[in-house]
């Protein structure tokens, strides 16, 4: 079954340095040092570095062994497909 433009994919954020999700800035460290991660629809998110992480295990973990600054680990539990992709936009986007 499609998704279609009214329901967004959930996505799982964490990470360091501030982002732009949906319109809104925030700033990753405190809510991932208060909260582990934070859970938003995906309609547009910009990042300096993005870190699209596959498994859910290694986005708990993930942080320990990508110590890069500013950085946004982003996972979505369904994967991401090509138009979710075209919602992100980064100097840097890399797969894990």
């Amino acid at each position: 079954m499609a998704r279609n433009s009214i329901s967004p994919k959930v996505i799982l954020l964490k990470g360091n340095g501030g982002i732009t999700i949906n319109n809104e800035m925030m700033e990753l460290l405190t809510i991932t040092l208060a909260h582990g991660c934070i859970g938003l629809p995906l309609k547009a998110l910009y990042a300096e570095n993005i870190y699209i992480v596959k498994d859910r295990e290694t986005f708990w973990e993930i942080h320990k062994q990508i110590k890069e600054k500013p950085c946004c680990f982003v996972h979505a539990i369904d994967g991401l497909d090509e138009d979710d992709m075209k919602r992100i936009k980064a100097q840097n986007v890399t797969f894990v």
